[in-house]
């Protein structure tokens, strides 16, 4: 199979900002694609920081100057700042108000040529399938994941360097995630892990996401519609993005030499080869839960009742 076979009919959404450096790399490797529909969003310059309205200019130029094929063009420009979570969210949603499935890039997560065509197939095969939310492009795991005789398997996370979806996916997302405070949150943990420590990370995680409200993200939140809908994601055996942005100008990964920073990429081999069934890989996921997130501490009643006791004694008048 080719692997530029129907790309271009794949919808894509380019996500950019401030740094025309990266965008102008990412936007060279889409070039080679030539998507017959480009969506393209930018959130507006921050006032306080001098010199930014300079570099989102540059940066839109970039891209606009670059389109040098055929192809509708779509843009939602934003003339002040609105944060990153508002503003990814909300062009996300913008974009699928439009188009039913479509890839989403953002201006650090460079792809190979493996990966549109990757994220095409998968669109297809699994669109009227419910129990997917979305295709991810990136692998965070140097070695291929235990078990995986296939070119994907399905992971309770849906990466977001790089990946694909369905407006069905997004249809109903909270960046406040509402649902939490009437989810059964008992069941609804004990459905991603079954240890008690991976539990209460999810547990505190979602608690503060849903309390403090911060607005400097977005993709917890679509993590916590996925896995509230008991969805699975696909997770290629090999890594097909590389995140070029960790830097100073990074919005949350600033250190260059982090372990995440320019993982390198690997190439498909097509037809792709699909798992017989769809099933999560526990083991997988457990080794991206301790690399990624981690775990909580779990105390025990014994704990508890001690620190109680150590409490009242320290308060108990003498």
């Amino acid at each position: 199979m080719d692997k530029n076979i129907g790309v271009s009919k794949t919808p894509l959404l380019f996500l950019i900002f401030n740094r025309p450096e990266t965008t102008k790399e990412v936007f060279e490797v889409i070039k080679n694609q030539r998507p017959a529909c480009l969506f393209i969003a930018a959130d507006g310059p921050r006032i306080e920081r001098e010199g930014e309205a300079e570099k989102c200019r540059i940066t839109r130029e970039v891209v606009l100057r670059g389109i040098d094929w055929d192809c509708e063009v779509k843009t939602y420009f934003r003339d002040s700042n609105v944060g990153c979570g508002r503003n990814v969210s909300e062009a996300i949603t913008w974009f699928f108000e439009h188009v039913p499935e479509g890839i989403i890039l953002e201006d650090d997560c460079l792809p190979n040529d493996s990966f549109f065509s990757f994220c095409a197939e998968l669109l297809e095969k699994y669109r009227e399938n419910n129990a997917i939310s979305a295709i991810s492009g990136n692998n965070f795991q140097l070695q291929q994941p235990m078990g995986i005789e296939n070119d994907y398997y399905f992971s309770l996370f849906p990466s977001s360097w790089g990946w694909a979806t369905w407006a069905r996916s997004w249809k109903d997302y909270e960046l406040y995630i509402n649902k939490w405070e009437k989810l059964d949150k008992k069941a609804f943990l004990q459905y991603l892990f079954e240890e008690k420590e991976y539990q209460l990370w999810w547990k505190n995680q979602y608690d503060y996401f849903f309390k403090e409200r911060p607005i400097d993200t977005w993709d917890f939140q679509f993590h916590f519609q996925s896995m509230m809908r008991r969805q699975l994601a696909v997770i290629p055996k090999a890594n097909l993005i590389s995140n070029i942005g960790h830097g100073p100008d990074g919005t949350h990964f600033n250190n260059p030499d982090s372990y995440f920073a320019n993982m390198p990429t690997y190439e498909l081999d097509f037809p792709l080869t699909h798992p017989e069934c769809i099933e999560r890989n526990y083991e997988a996921d457990v080794f991206i839960q301790d690399m990624l997130f981690g775990r909580a501490e779990v105390v025990s009643n014994f704990k508890k009742i001690k620190r109680l006791i150590k409490r009242l004694i320290k308060y108990t008048p003498q």
